[in-house]
C-alpha cells in the first residue's frame, strides 16, 4: 500500500515548509509623503513669490517726509498703495492731492492694510492712498499738522515672509516624515530577518 495521496498544501516526502516572507513595516510607496511635502512646499512658495514679486519690488522703494501743506515729494508706482503717517498726537489728514508734472488730482484716503503698517519713531499710521501715476510726485494733504512720513505699501513682504515659513515648515515635515520611513523599514528589515530564523 502507497503512501497516502498528498493534499493541498501538505509536503511530500523530502520536502519542507518554504517559508513565506510577510511584508512588514512601511512600503517604499511611503517615500511619497515626504516627496509631496517638499513639492507642496516648492511649488508654494514659487508660486506666492512669482504672484507678489512686483508688489514686494514697489514696498521696497524709498520713504519721504514733509510739510503736508507745502507737499512731499514722493516716487510712485502708478496703481500700488502707499502709507501716511503723522506725527504721534497730531491730527489725521482728510484730504491728500498729488501733483505729477503737468497731472494732477485727488487721491482717496482709505485704511487699506493698516493692519500691516510699520511702526515708526514718532509717526502713527493714518491713511492709505493708491497711486494715481509712476515717477516722482508731490503729495499735499489738509488736515495734518507738522511733517508726515510717507511710505510703500509692504504687505507684499508680510506675505511673503509668512509662505516662507510655511514652506520651511513642510521641509521639516518631510525631513522629518523621511527619516521614519527609513527607520522603520530599517527596524522592519531585522524584525523579519529575526522571526524566520534558521531552517533545518
Amino acid at each position: 500500500m502507497g503512501p497516502p495521496p498528498r493534499g493541498p498544501g501538505r509536503p511530500g516526502p523530502g520536502e519542507g515548509w518554504t517559508p513565506q516572507r510577510r511584508r512588514v513595516g512601511p512600503s517604499a510607496g511611503w517615500y511619497a509623503l515626504p516627496i509631496a511635502l517638499v513639492l507642496v512646499a516648492v511649488i508654494g512658495f514659487a508660486t506666492v513669490l512669482a504672484f507678489l514679486w512686483d508688489d514686494s519690488e514697489v514696498a521696497g522703494g524709498p520713504a519721504a517726509v514733509g510739510d503736508p501743506a507745502s507737499g512731499v515729494t514722493v516716487r510712485l508706482t502708478e496703481g500700488y498703495g502707499y502709507f501716511v503717517y503723522v506725527r504721534e498726537g497730531g491730527p489725521s489728514p482728510y484730504a491728500c492731492r498729488v501733483e505729477a508734472g503737468e497731472r494732477s488730482g485727488p487721491v482717496q484716503l482709505t485704511r487699506k492694510n493698516s493692519w500691516s503698517a510699520s511702526d515708526h519713531a514718532s509717526y502713527r499710521y493714518t491713511a492709505t492712498f493708491r497711486a494715481p501715476v509712476s515717477g516722482d510726485a508731490r503729495l499735499t494733504c489738509r488736515g495734518a499738522e507738522g511733517p508726515i512720513l510717507v511710505t510703500p505699501d509692504d504687505t507684499a513682504d508680510g506675505y511673503l515672509g509668512l509662505s516662507l515659513l510655511t514652506a520651511l515648515g513642510l521641509g521639516g515635515l518631510a525631513a522629518v516624515a523621511f527619516i521614519v520611513t527609513i527607520l522603520r523599514r530599517s527596524g522592519a528589515g531585522r524584525r523579519a530577518v529575526t522571526a524566520e530564523g534558521p531552517y533545518y
